[in-house]
């Protein structure tokens, strides 16, 4: 089904909403009527499509005026067909000549949500309780909203008391008595959101065992961009505020990011309480494969990030496949499981493991499989297999994973650069540590890539 209409240069053009007063008795005022006409032309004329929730009043007037200008509308109509359409208790009117109907069979509240979704930028006159849900709906999904003034209606009256929420969920409330200028004002602002280059994208891909993982993709303005992926901790996310901020500040020096939830995390699918270190490699050879597939990136510079059970995750997978790896940088981590375990765990805990296949702590779920599989390793001898050059970064207020460890691998092996930030614990929540963190991070990553 064809959605958008293309103009003479054959490019495609954008969908704009007219949503309104839809009096079934008294009719429309005189006012909003030639409004609704002057919209709907005006929508015809600059070559977008006008959606409507195919209804009667300031809708279907506008949908006539953009159908006799030969203009495409798309009506979403409650009913699930013609018939149910027609006849009471809906009783809507028929079609335009150029209207495509869409029976979403979801009844005003769901064709409210599925017309608004569909729409680029919406366009509101007039209307009542009805409207106000359409006019919430765009607000909350940050559309381009357009109102007239001048003609009344609930949405004029307490637009001033929404418009900060809506700006907040990146939306844009543009307000003109003048209905012809405010379609063009309309339009020109979603034209600069469809050319504006998308700075953060969402991407979902699956892992070897079917599950759907979730990620971000943080694009730099510039072409073929060196890759840093981006590992978090035991049981965290992509979403921890640290991570967010050094994946913008790659972004900002012109390197791709990209950061994601291993299985069972965050927004990825699975259970938290099958992780496990060799399921967490499996997910970043997953990710890495979909990055250089998705991506339109340089594949021989490539550096990973991982954060404490991140940063054996990344060493363990940068030693198993041979990759263009120039270098790694780990944030507090946790290579001596065998030793930390005795930090992490009292014997009641471990016999909880045991006993029960699982143990709760805050927010987290340690697994009998997580537990089984590392409470007799110490993962550091995989840092001897790189030559490379390895940035550590380590709080010497962090409890979780004490410095000494991190300390000791420094004086192992020459390649490893520490960095010790006196005021960090194991997150690097301190506010100028966490500073410091991303920018030793930027600098270390611009000099290797």
């Amino acid at each position: 089904m064809a959605t958008k209409k293309q103009n003479k240069e054959g490019k495609m053009k954008y969908k704009i909403g007219v949503m309104g007063k839809a009096d079934r008795s008294k009719g429309v005022p005189e006012n909003l009527a030639r409004v609704a006409e002057i919209v709907g032309k005006e929508i015809a004329n600059q070559g977008c499509v006008l959606v409507t929730g195919a209804c009667m009043g300031v809708p279907h007037i506008a949908a006539k005026a953009a159908s006799n200008q030969g203009g495409l509308v798309l009506g979403y109509s409650p009913a699930k067909n013609l018939r149910e359409h027609l006849e009471p208790p809906i009783s809507y009117p028929r079609p335009s000549e150029n209207m495509e109907l869409i029976f979403t069979a979801h009844g005003k509240i769901g064709r409210n949500v599925l017309s608004i979704f569909e729409c680029d930028g919406v366009i509101f006159i007039g209307g009542g309780i009805g409207t106000l849900n359409e006019f919430s709906i765009a607000a909350h999904e940050g559309k381009v909203i357009g109102i007239v003034t001048g003609v009344g209606g609930i949405i004029e009256e307490i637009v001033g008391k929404v418009e900060r929420e809506g700006s907040e969920k990146g939306g844009v409330i543009i307000k003109d008595k003048n209905p012809k200028r405010l379609v063009q004002r309309v339009i020109e602002e979603v034209k600069k959101r469809k050319e504006k280059p998308r700075e953060e994208v969402p991407i979902t891909f699956r892992n070897e065992r079917g599950k759907q993982l979730v990620g971000i993709l943080h694009l730099p303005k510039v072409e073929k961009p060196p890759v840093v992926i981006i590992c978090h901790g035991f049981q965290t996310t992509k979403t921890r505020r640290r991570i967010v901020e050094l994946a913008r500040a790659l972004q900002k020096v012109g390197i791709l990011a990209f950061r994601f939830d291993f299985e069972g995390c965050g927004d990825s699918e699975g259970n938290p309480r099958e992780l496990s270190v060799a399921k967490e490699v499996s997910d970043l050879h997953s990710a890495y494969k979909t990055l250089l597939k998705e991506g339109d990136v340089d594949g021989n510079r490539i550096a990973l990030i991982g954060e404490s059970l991140g940063g054996v995750v990344i060493s363990l997978f940068a030693a198993k496949f041979s990759l263009p790896l120039k270098t790694l940088v780990l944030l507090a981590p946790a290579f001596n499981q065998k030793e930390l375990f005795k930090i992490w765990y009292s014997k009641e805990g471990i016999k909880r493991i045991k006993e029960k296949g699982v143990l709760v702590k805050g927010e987290k779920e340690i697994g009998k499989r997580y537990f089984l599989e590392n409470a007799d390793k110490d993962y550091s001898f995989i840092l001897s297999k790189f030559k490379f050059p390895i940035l550590i970064i380590h709080g010497k207020k962090d409890e979780d994973v004490p410095l000494c460890y991190s300390q000791k691998l420094a004086e192992r092996f020459r390649n490893i650069n520490l960095k010790v930030l006196p005021k960090a614990n194991h997150k690097f929540e301190d506010f100028s540590s966490g500073k410091k963190a991303i920018k030793y991070t930027v600098d270390w990553l611009k000099k290797y890539l």
